[in-house]
């Protein structure tokens, strides 16, 4: 039988404090009677040598059998490359004797992993303290080690779109054309996700064949254009997070649906961020043009507090940490309240700072994101500007000439910016190990609606 992982995980800081109660507890009701070891087999991956790289999601899956029926311990380990060390860890119960199939994701999102050979150790504690153990190696590359194509959504006088991709070092340009008139796309697991500018469809292209192979659409969905009002990189596993006029879809990278909940009228949704496993999104009512969060857990699909804001936002984000006292990671920006940081799980609000920079919010809401672990980047006036999430307002400015219609965060907390500079627009990256952005040489073309940088 299949488990969720996220039913019975424990945070690694607890990891042997855990394994020891867990294990003494089993051992006081067997009296040391049982000396069969578990046995263990990892089926995912099935062989040694297998490829994995920074921003994937690893999925371990494995049975363990044992002669009795009186449970144990798991634990599913990344080691490093000495094949000791632990750099991430799961832990959980399971049945016993007869087999337990349980898959376990790891989501390979450290910037600090080096490049590496890394092992997969997944062991298995009975009842009685034997001990069962498989083991698989796989080849890791660092984020800092993956070439970079810089890849350009188009929109052709024809109607159509084109994706353009852009090597390392390269100003020649790979065009792939005639896709149907799109404004909007995202990349995971060798898929690109077209958002269509008038239908309420999302064409999903192979990378290697540059092929439409899979589509989503909803009849269900309507409102003002475009019906697809952003999608999103999933993040917690392959997949997209489709935001269109009538609620907000989750799907893989096939088409499938994982995840679907409807906003009710005259609630319109706008965009959405994740907060690790909770889903937020960020809804318009167009009777009254207040505005307002919903959330859910993506995982168990229970529903979080409706959130009610006192301002309209200009946009908003999500950051893995924050520097305040104050519980939450979801963000929104505003004029007339400055920084303001939300708990999603109970609704409250903290008013944590006004904002540096000076000038007016761009009325773009996509022009803010979270950046590295506590930190806000919004276009005000003509400056780019990088806020610390906490009390006190502090941070830096760039000035930037043109206007920023795109911003994106990647797993590794930089910020991918389209900025339209009148006759071209430039791709720029913020690092937050960067005191300034860094302007790519590469000029795109004045027709392009949105940029996304692909690790080969």
């Amino acid at each position: 039988m299949t488990r969720s992982i996220f039913r019975a995980s424990f945070p690694l800081i607890c990891r042997k404090g855990a394994v020891a109660i867990l294990i003494g507890f089993f051992l006081s009701g067997c009296n040391g009677r049982d000396k069969e070891s578990p046995r263990v087999q990892i089926t995912s991956p099935a062989y040694d040598g297998m490829d994995a790289q920074f921003g994937d999601v690893l999925f371990v899956q494995f049975t363990a059998t044992d002669d009795r029926d009186d449970g144990g311990v798991w634990t599913v380990e990344l080691r490093r490359g000495d094949g000791v060390s632990v750099r991430a860890a799961q832990l959980g119960l399971w049945q016993g004797s007869e087999i337990d199939t349980l898959v376990v994701p790891f989501g390979l999102n450290s910037s600090s992993w080096p490049t590496e050979t890394m092992t997969i150790a997944v062991v298995v504690d009975d009842a009685a303290g034997n001990r069962g153990a498989d083991f698989r190696e796989f080849d890791y590359t660092a984020s800092a080690d993956l070439p970079n194509v810089l890849t350009a959504l188009t929109e052709e006088p024809d109607g159509t779109s084109s994706i353009l991709s852009f090597e390392d070092g390269s100003n020649e340009g790979i065009t792939a054309s005639g896709f149907p008139l799109s404004h909007d796309f995202a990349y995971a697991n060798d898929v690109y996700a077209l958002a269509d500018a008038e239908d309420a469809t999302v064409y999903l292209v192979n990378r290697e064949t540059m092929a439409i192979e899979n589509t989503w659409s909803s009849t269900q969905s309507s409102g003002t254009l475009p019906l697809i009002r952003r999608v999103h990189a999933l993040g917690v596993q392959a997949g997209f997070t489709i935001v269109h006029a009538s609620g907000i879809v989750i799907i893989n990278e096939t088409g499938g649906l994982l995840f679907e909940r409807f906003s009710e009228a005259p609630w319109s949704p706008i965009d959405a961020r994740f907060s690790e496993n909770t889903c937020v999104l960020w809804e318009k009512n167009e009777a009254t043009s207040n505005h307002r969060l919903r959330s859910w857990d993506f995982v168990t699909g229970a529903a979080g507090p409706i959130i009610n804001l006192a301002v309209e936002p200009s946009g908003f984000g999500a950051v893995p940490n924050q520097t305040s006292e104050s519980a939450g990671t979801v963000f929104i920006l505003s004029e007339t309240a400055g920084l303001t940081l939300i708990d999603v799980t109970t609704g409250n609000m903290d008013d944590l700072c006004g904002l540096i920079g000076n000038g007016v919010l761009t009325d773009n809401n996509f022009s803010i994101s979270g950046m590295g672990g506590n930190q806000a980047l919004f276009a005000r006036g003509s400056q780019l500007c990088r806020q610390d999430i906490a009390p006190v307002s502090s941070g830096s400015n760039w000035p930037f000439d043109g206007d920023i219609i795109d911003m994106r965060s990647r797993p590794d907390g930089t910020i991918h910016l389209l900025i339209d500079q009148g006759t071209n627009k430039r791709f720029v990256t913020w690092s937050p190990a960067e005191a300034a952005p860094m302007q790519n040489e590469i000029a795109l073309p004045i027709n392009t609606k949105g940029i996304w940088l692909v690790n080969d």
